[in-house]
């Protein structure tokens, strides 16, 4: 546990009002493309879900302009939901946990901050006994110190990404951190498939879903995503845009991002199809990276109200 003389190195921080940000680096974040999808919202208090929560941008935007009647948080990685719902329950615990890590780490020389990496790595929640706070911590240590900030996962659920070797890592970003936990006091987090999806929403009374899952590849090179485990083939996509129906029928509004490609196209062909364009930094080759085309499909006109041709069907 962290000593006395670490708690006393915390400053207490009021944040100000409304500045929630997410508080991990995440690929496929919307934060940069807020303006443009929230272009294309409803007007007025949501009661809202989001079944791919991953970093939250959106959840965070709609928060900070009080956009936000409820809101119910679901993502299938165990780490995200963990972190997400220790920040909101115990926030003076999981920076004490995550002091603790920035001390360990930034104390050491290059090679032996390496170590400290993979040692980190290497200690996964299945095999060792943590609390849901070291768990968190180890999530965010991880993500403000490894490559890229690429949280990455093989098939069996385990983090791989390699050491970032950054002279300076942000691991205790406490500013932010706490105006998140501030954004999150009210929020209903927990660990849901999407194919679940349709009951939580009608138990809960919700009007409104934002659906941001791993993208449909369009080319081999553009396979990767971070859903848990990393698979979400095209069966998957097949299938939520089955679950977007349903709640289609069920008079709930909702907006999904995904890549612009003629698979996804047809999977929605029955809604709205709006393009965005969104800057694309995450690769290797600098030639390979700039704008790309995504779609932006929707089950309501501009007006707000529901598109009727799939609920007529």
């Amino acid at each position: 546990m962290p000593s006395a003389s670490t708690s006393r190195r915390l400053r207490v921080l009021q944040p100000a009002l409304r500045s929630a940000a997410p508080f991990m680096k995440w690929v496929g974040g919307k934060g940069k493309l807020l303006g443009q999808l929230q272009e294309l919202m409803p007007t007025g208090k949501l009661r809202y879900a989001e079944p791919f929560l991953g970093g939250g941008a959106m959840y965070y935007s709609l928060w900070n302009q009080d956009r936000l009647a409820s809101a119910l948080l679901c993502d299938l990685s165990p780490d995200v939901v963990a972190v997400t719902t220790v920040l909101r329950d115990h926030p003076e615990e999981l920076l004490l946990a995550l002091d603790t890590h920035d001390r360990e780490y930034m104390r050491r020389d290059e090679v032996e901050r390496a170590a400290y990496f993979y040692l980190v790595r290497e200690r996964h929640p299945t095999d060792h006994a943590m609390t849901d706070i070291e768990r968190a911590a180890r999530m965010l240590f991880l993500n403000r110190t490894c490559f890229n900030g690429l949280w990455r996962e093989n098939s069996r659920g385990r983090f791989n990404s390699p050491h970032g070797r950054y002279p300076a890592p942000n691991i205790l970003n406490e500013v932010k951190l706490r105006a998140a936990h501030e954004a999150l006091r009210e929020a209903e987090v927990r660990r849901s498939d999407f194919r679940a999806l349709p009951e939580l929403v009608a138990r809960r009374g919700i009007d409104f879903v934002y659906l941001d899952p791993p993208y449909h590849p369009v080319s081999l090179s553009s396979s990767f995503n971070a859903y848990s485990g990393g698979q979400f083939p095209a069966s998957a996509q097949a299938e939520l845009a089955e679950v977007c129906r349903e709640l289609d029928r069920m008079g709930v509004r909702w907006l999904l991002s995904n890549s612009d490609c003629s698979f996804i196209r047809d999977l929605y062909r029955d809604f709205d199809i709006q393009v965005v364009r969104a800057p694309r930094a995450v690769n290797c080759k600098a030639d390979k990276r700039g704008d790309v085309d995504e779609v932006a499909v929707r089950n309501y006109a501009a007006t707000g109200r529901r598109l009727l041709s799939v609920a007529r069907g």
